[in-house]
């Protein structure tokens, strides 16, 4: 009994100690809480005044910069400053984007001093010049080198805000070279964020894909792929280069399989055939490449086109017969009677898919045409 009164004894003083213990970290976050809350508000009086006093400027004293530097400098001075300034951004926008204009060399000369800091404040101030748009497209700059030069951080969140920073800038040579460190130094990103990133370059995406793709060779796959991929979405004019990459044997796998892919969005006569002579050799390849390849025969029509597809539905391949009925059913529309060889047919596999597919799409039994 002693023992249960002694437990009983031990567990309050632990729950004692554990109420405390939070209760001193609970007053202590509170009260840093406050103080930023504090040096947020003395900031914003003191901002809000610079902007009244800079709005008919065209130039601050070079004493002030010197000055705003040494504060910006300490990444908690630039916390309050960012807060400060998001508000005065939807209260005094005009005024607000003026002054950033005025200081914008202040946040070039900072970039080496954030560069050596902690990843976290490396990727929050490269956050803060894509946000306020710092920097422009024209040339090669120090700000421009020392975002580069993030590209060697273990952090993705470093490397992603200083990749958005260069897509909205809009200079070619940066992007091109943040990608080259990054194969250069073996750094995996992921590859949607690559491709999405270029996709929102604030420039001239034509000259950015033809610079890529010249430099391609010192790119790692995945930085290959996201570039093939920003390519298929957004440009023409590649047709020949990914015709050549697909009918190629001794290129990697996953650069044909994108090339096929290309043609699916981009129309090119003499590709078709390659298409067709891939799902007929179906049981020779990888069935990536005939289902790709079913995929992208939706931008062919045709007789020819028609009888490989169908051909196709009986491939041992789950997915080269889903990608060849959805083609037929779902793209072409062909008819119920047009394909009731298949329909009556003894490959049990071909006709489920059909149905399967001409359920999905809710086509009546008479709708189509080939």
């Amino acid at each position: 009994m002693s023992l249960n009164v002694q437990l009983l004894i031990y567990i309050y003083m632990a729950i004692s100690v554990s109420v405390l213990i939070f209760n001193v970290v609970y007053i202590l976050t509170d009260r840093k809480r406050a103080k930023r809350k504090e040096g947020t508000g003395r900031q914003y009086a003191v901002l809000k005044r610079n902007l009244e006093k800079s709005a008919d400027l065209c130039e601050l004293p070079e004493k002030y910069h010197r000055k705003l530097q040494r504060r910006l400098a300490r990444t908690v001075n630039m916390e309050h400053f960012d807060a400060a300034m998001q508000q005065l951004l939807l209260q005094m926008p005009k005024e607000s984007e003026h002054y950033l204009q005025l200081i914008e060399k202040d946040f070039i000369r900072l970039a080496d001093t954030y560069h050596r800091k902690e990843d976290i404040e490396q990727a929050y101030f490269a956050r803060l010049v894509e946000n306020y748009k710092i920097g422009d497209g024209r040339e090669y700059d120090r700000l421009k080198r020392v975002l580069v030069e993030m590209m060697k951080s273990n952090s993705v969140y470093s490397r992603e805000n200083a990749l958005r920073a260069l897509y909205r800038m809009g200079n070619i040579e940066a992007v091109c070279r943040a990608y080259e460190n990054m194969s250069r130094n073996g750094i995996a990103h992921y590859g949607k964020m690559l491709t999405d990133g270029l996709l929102r370059f604030n420039g001239d995406k034509q000259a950015l894909a033809q610079e890529l793709w010249i430099r391609r060779s010192h790119l790692q796959q995945e930085y290959q792929l996201a570039v093939m991929r920003f390519i298929r979405m957004s440009q023409k004019g590649y047709e020949e280069e990914f015709a050549a990459l697909i009918v190629d044997e001794n290129e990697d796998r996953e650069f044909r399989l994108e090339a096929i892919r290309y043609f699916r969005k981009n129309y090119y006569e003499k590709v078709r055939s390659v298409l067709l002579d891939i799902l007929r050799n179906r049981g020779k390849l990888d069935w990536e490449y005939a289902a790709m390849a079913a995929l992208s025969l939706e931008n062919y029509p045709g007789k020819e086109t028609v009888a490989v597809l169908k051909s196709a539905l009986t491939s041992s391949n789950w997915y080269v017969r889903y990608n060849a009925a959805e083609v037929l059913v779902g793209k072409f529309k062909i008819s119920y009677l047009e394909l009731s060889d298949i329909y009556n047919g003894r490959d049990r596999y071909a006709r489920e898919i059909l149905m399967y597919m001409r359920q999905r799409y809710d086509l009546n039994s008479g709708e189509g045409t080939a």
